[in-house]
């Protein structure tokens, strides 16, 4: 643009000293033709570079200030993209952080979840063999309790049966003569009924 500016400064410089010379040279009717026709030249020359640089001046300052704001444009929307990149970065970091803790807590939930399991079957178990213990325990109190009604019952059985066989041996053995003795013998400690007038039976 100061280009432009300096060309049309310098066409007018060069072209203002000709002007007073072409004015007062003694002018023929041909000459005068021939000078009219080149200061009309000179000034449709002037007067293009007076339009041209002033057009030229006043569109260059629109245009550098359309440019201007177009590369303020451009950068803002490369700053715009640079940071939705950097935050894209930031959100795909971010992303890969929580998969990877992720990751960390399902291992972690997996190794609880074994030991619950573990600690869970030992449980049962310790709770089994504890239950069986007891089953165990219940079922040999229960064998000592009916043994011990079986040898009572056993003994009361074994007594009724020595006093019956005992029986059937006396019975077997007493004769009739023996129970006449027994029951003389019986009657021989009992004292003799006494008689009329206070005798007594020998």
């Amino acid at each position: 643009m100061k280009l432009r500016l300096a060309l049309l400064l310098a066409a007018l410089l060069l072209a203002a000293p000709l002007l007073p010379a072409l004015a007062a040279a003694p002018k023929s009717h041909d000459e005068h033709a021939s000078q009219g026709a080149t200061t009309e030249l000179i000034f449709k020359w002037m007067n293009f570079f007076v339009v041209f640089g002033g057009g030229a001046y006043f569109a260059g300052g629109l245009l550098k200030r359309k440019f201007a704001e177009m590369r303020r444009g451009i950068q803002n929307e490369i700053a715009d993209a640079r940071r939705q990149r950097e935050e894209s970065q930031q959100r795909l970091a971010g992303i890969e952080e929580r998969l990877a803790r992720l990751q960390q807590e399902i291992e972690a939930m997996r190794k609880e979840a074994a030991a619950n399991a573990a600690a869970e079957k030992q449980r049962i178990r310790e709770a089994a063999a504890r239950e069986a213990q007891r089953l165990l325990a219940t079922t040999r109190a229960e064998i000592d309790s009916t043994a011990r009604a079986a040898r009572l019952e056993l003994r009361a059985y074994a007594a009724r049966l020595a006093v019956t066989l005992a029986e059937q041996r006396i019975q077997q053995q007493l004769s009739p003569q023996a129970q006449a003795v027994l029951f003389q013998a019986a009657l021989g400690g009992f004292p003799a009924p006494a008689r009329p007038g206070g005798e007594r039976r020998a």
